[in-house]
């Protein structure tokens, strides 16, 4: 590797959503995801933690709802859910019914603990967890849920959201987010399987497949940023029994040796995913950013968020 050309960068992004990613599976059911749900309160400052602990830089693409205090700011900012084909896919009354003190969809403090961590940038997952490629949802619909973001995050934080990550990575109306203001956008893995995220399309062959290359450790999805999007390279599956985890580890491992100039490996995961099996799974995630500290620490790889990949030097020395 020449002196004069960029290392690769490591980049992680967060899915952070609570209740609001799963409606269209749970429906008016609470059952064993409340305590997953409940958890993630002690999972976001522990993940915390462990990032600022390594210097590791992170995108938290956060739904815009979840900055809310409560139901009646919820519906005073919300704009008109789209007109799904598909009516279990909207949000709707009964959700508040279900979880009257906001628990399981709003976490202002969260949010806050995020923005004032250093080197955690502060993206969107949308306002309302919109799945745009869904039959029904139209440009106005994504312009006006973006700008509900936009508003929101300037009067909490100051700032407008540059990085979006599209929630169940339906990737859509493209012309329409620039236009809303966002500068940098995770995209999907380079194979058909990866962009099969549909209700009519994300079927138990693209899973398999999925998962294969998760755990094949000869697999390589780290790619060049291409204009405006980041590819994912990996979803974290901290989940898997121990003999698949530790082929997972491997393939990480083989990613990060064999990253060249220019090339960014990016991790993803949900903070849900987390909330069970807690302890272990942090533990898991622990040895994973060990994996990418080491990098960093001697020099072959630097950690990023989204919205550093839009300086073409690289994140702020300092953190």
């Amino acid at each position: 590797m020449q002196a004069s050309e960029p290392l690769p960068r490591v980049v992680i992004s967060l899915d952070f959503e609570l209740r609001w990613g799963m409606h269209h599976a749970l429906g008016s059911r609470l059952d064993g995801d409340r305590r997953r749900l409940d958890n993630v309160r002690h999972v976001v400052p522990a993940l915390l933690e462990l990032f600022s602990a390594r210097s590791l830089r992170v995108t938290w693409a956060a739904v815009g709802a979840l900055a809310c205090s409560d139901w009646s700011e919820y519906v005073a900012r919300a704009p008109r859910p789209p007109d799904y084909l598909d009516p279990s896919l909207a949000i709707d009354s009964r959700h508040a019914e279900l979880d009257p003190d906001g628990q399981l969809h709003f976490a202002a403090d969260l949010l806050r603990a995020v923005h004032t961590t250093p080197g955690q940038d502060l993206g969107t997952h949308t306002f309302s967890h919109i799945l745009m490629r869904e039959p029904g949802v139209t440009a106005d619909d994504v312009a006006a849920d973006l700008a509900a973001v936009s508003c929101l995050w300037q009067e909490r934080f100051g700032t407008s959201p540059s990085s979006l990550v599209f929630p169940r990575n339906q990737i859509a109306f493209l012309s329409v987010v620039r236009a809303c203001g966002i500068r940098m956008w995770r995209g999907n893995e380079p194979r058909w399987y990866y962009d099969r995220n549909e209700s009519s399309t994300n079927r138990p062959p693209a899973r398999a497949l999925r998962l294969l290359d998760a755990v094949n450790p000869f697999v390589r999805h780290a790619t060049v940023p291409e204009g405006d999007m980041t590819r994912a390279s990996l979803f974290l599956r901290t989940n898997l029994p121990p003999g698949l985890w530790t082929l997972h580890c491997a393939r990480i491992r083989n990613e990060l040796d064999a990253l060249r100039p220019r090339q960014v490996f990016h991790l993803w995961w949900h903070p849900d995913n987390l909330g069970t099996d807690t302890r272990t799974r942090l533990a898991r995630v622990e040895q994973v950013l060990d994996m990418v500290a080491e990098q960093c620490r001697r020099g072959l790889v630097v950690s990023s968020n989204m919205r550093d990949l839009l300086q073409p030097g690289g994140p702020p020395t300092a953190n």
